[in-house]
């Protein structure tokens, strides 16, 4: 896929799902094996914003980067 007007929810989706899943993995990793904790650990303080109604906070870690270039590279080739 290029970066073109119609193709901005799905480069918005890759990476979006990108981060989850890498950061799903970092956990699972640091899991199974307590030498790679540092996976999980925070790079940022939460991100978020939060409304009477709707409240929303992220956590970026090493995980969540590298799910999210993994997200880009995979939209690119997609």
């Amino acid at each position: 896929m290029t970066f073109e007007k119609g193709h901005t929810g799905y480069f918005i989706a890759f990476l979006i799902v990108g981060g989850l899943l890498g950061s799903a993995i970092a956990v699972l990793l640091a899991k199974a094996f307590p030498a790679l904790s540092l996976l999980q650990e925070n790079l940022t303080a939460p991100i978020g914003f939060n409304f009477d109604v709707l409240a929303f906070s992220m956590k970026v870690n090493i995980g969540t980067l590298v799910g999210i270039v993994a997200g880009i590279i995979f939209f690119m080739k997609a």
